[in-house]
Formats: C-alpha cells, structure tokens, sequence
C-alpha cells in the first residue's frame, strides 16, 4: 500500500473536517429553527393576507346586495321574525334619553324597536346598506366605518347599550374579534351599560350537511357565500372572558325566540357587561 504523504494543507484540511464533524449539529439545529421560523412567519403572513381579503369579500358582498339584502329586512322589531323577540325584550330595557350604539346596523332597522327618546347611532362599513338605513330613518345618527380599525372607535362616546346582532360572526380572525370586543367594554357606560350580542349558530340540525371547520361559508345566491366563523356557548363565553366582559347569560334561541339546545337554535344569543 503506498503511504499519502502528510502534507500541511492536508492536515489544515483533516482539522477543519473534523471541527465540523464535532460541531455539526450546533449548525443543523440552529440552521432547523431558523427555517421553521420563516416557514412560519410566512404561513402567519399568508394567513393574515388571507383575512383581509375575507374581510374586504364581505364588505364588497354587502355592498353589492344591500339593496336587495334591505328589501327582505324592513319588518318592524316586535314580530314574529327570526330572533326578533329576543331583541325586542332588551330593547324594552333602554329609557329616554339614554344612548345605544347599533354595530353593524345594515339597513337600521333597531331602530323600529327602540323605546321613544332613545338616542342612537348606528355605524357599518356597507355604505350601500348605510344610503339605505339613511333613507329609512333619516333623522337618525349613521357612521360609516369598520369595527376592526381604530379609526371606527375613536370618535365614538359611551353609550347604555351596544347591540352586535350578526356582525361578529363575520370577523375571520380572533385577535379582531377580541379587539371589537374590548372596545365595545371600553364604550359601554359604566353604570349599568349592557352588551346584547346574537351570532349565527352553524351547528344547528339544518347546517349538519356541511362540513363545519374553524370557518363556513352560508350561501346568499349564487354568486356569493358569507364567510362565518363557528361559535358554541363553551367558545363565545371564553371570548367574552378572555375581552375582560362580564357575561351575565348566554343561550340558543330558535325561530320564535325561545331558549332551546344547540341542534335547533337559529342564533346563540349573550348578554354581557
């Protein structure tokens, strides 16, 4: 066997091999984290890019319909309309001269169900469904704006009630949702003011064909679906504790109004302080 010379480079080159061989896996799981952490940052990325653009569908969907979308909502509260009942009996509470804030008002129709002298506003980021609300009720306060933003809050006072009646289940992500509840804890009135919240409730009998995830999409026509987030009494009352609210009850409630289980609710409804 002929013996290999040992030269100079070659033992400059048999140390820097074996320094890496020794400290190999000091590079490999650094160099492992860091790419788990731009995989992800991006996903996290994507994701939020993702949002928006839920966001901004539903906004440009309720543009679009908001005029047909008002024509089959001008009933007056006190009916036998979906969840109307419910409504109404808290809208009963308020009293002249107090100050309720309608988030998501769409076409304004609480307004047909508010006590004589009770102030309001009403804001929504529809300006289709807001010219409609305008019409409706013109001698009411209407304030176009997007609850997730700060610019939708700031100018806004505090009031003895809020009502959010299927607004929050449009909300994609829950750092959005737990802001506009924050803020909805920030404007309610300190003595006595109250949150009447009412989402869709997607586990219901009707819905049980769908494959429900973290998120559904309810048909409106052909064109358009409404994306919604699912919610349970378990997950709305964690929400509501994790915005610092104090729930004082919360419940499905079916066509009529009245309390029922979570197979035949139409809505989960929570009252909140």
């Amino acid at each position: 066997m002929t013996a290999m010379a040992v030269t100079p480079e070659r033992v400059r080159i048999g140390l820097v091999v074996s320094s890496f061989s020794v400290s190999s896996d000091r590079v490999i799981w650094p160099l492992a984290s860091f790419c788990l952490y731009v995989f992800n940052l991006v996903d996290f990325l994507v994701r939020c890019e993702g949002m928006s653009d839920i966001t901004k569908s539903v906004q440009q969907m309720y543009d679009e319909i908001g005029v047909h979308f008002s024509r089959t909502r001008q009933k007056t509260y006190g009916s036998t309309s979906l969840n109307w009942p419910i409504t109404d009996k808290y809208l009963k509470k308020l009293k002249s001269g107090e100050r309720v804030l309608d988030i998501g008002c769409g076409n304004g129709k609480l307004v047909s169900g508010l006590p004589k002298g009770v102030k309001y506003t009403g804001t929504d980021f529809s300006r289709t469904l807001l010219a409609e609300a305008r019409v409706l009720f013109p001698e009411r306060e209407f304030i176009f704006g997007n609850l997730v933003e700060s610019s939708h809050w700031i100018k806004l006072r505090e009031f003895e009630a809020i009502f959010c009646v299927a607004v929050l289940h449009h909300i994609p992500e829950k750092s959005q949702q737990l802001y506009v509840l924050k803020q909805i804890k920030k404007h309610l009135a300190k003595d006595g003011g109250f949150l009447y919240l009412a989402v869709w409730n997607l586990w219901q009998e009707k819905f049980a064909q769908y494959e429900i995830d973290d998120h559904f999409e309810v048909p409106y026509n052909i064109k358009w679906k409404r994306y919604c987030t699912p919610y349970d009494v378990s997950s709305l009352s964690d929400l509501m504790g994790e915005a610092g609210l104090d729930l004082q009850e919360i419940f499905y409630a079916d066509h009529e109004g009245n309390k029922t289980d979570i197979l035949h609710g139409e809505n989960l409804v929570c009252v909140a302080k």
